[in-house]
């Protein structure tokens, strides 16, 4: 009795590791980085500084008129309500206009459960513009930009 207990307990414990090394396998950042001169790339940078919790940097990635309607430290106060450390981005597609272009990316969340980890997943598009030569994220109609992932 004792050692099916044991067993069961050892199996318990490997089905945890297996779940931890699953969640750092899937949510580690050994992605390969897009261009940093595309739409995407510019996206990509962006979150990725979010995830960093680099709010300088990803308040670089803004549009001018973007930036003239939130200042760096409005964006630092909503940026640090998102929460984007135990999450994935997965680029569904683009749309590139003239000088312009929409980023469609799939954020999936995982969380802990009592049984293993769980996830969700929606998607989010990105609104991005050519300035000056390089991609800015652009949200004209928001006092700040939405940090809700």
């Amino acid at each position: 009795m004792a050692r099916a207990w044991l067993v069961g307990v050892a199996t318990f414990v490997a089905a945890l590791v297996v779940a931890g090394v699953v969640v750092a396998l899937v949510t580690s950042r050994d992605e390969d980085l897009l261009p940093a001169d595309s739409p995407e790339g510019t996206v990509q940078r962006y979150l990725l500084a979010l995830q960093d919790r680099d709010y300088q940097l990803a308040y670089s990635y803004l549009s001018a008129d973007t930036k003239r309607s939130c200042d760096l430290q409005d964006f630092r106060r909503f940026a640090g309500d998102g929460e984007l450390r135990d999450s994935r981005m997965t680029l569904e597609g683009t749309e590139v206009f003239d000088d312009s272009a929409i980023v469609t990316a799939r954020v999936t969340i995982f969380y802990p459960e009592v049984f293993g980890p769980s996830e969700y997943s929606y998607e989010r598009t990105f609104d991005v513009t050519l300035e000056g030569g390089q991609w800015r994220l652009d949200w004209p109609d928001f006092r700040c930009p939405p940090i809700y992932y």
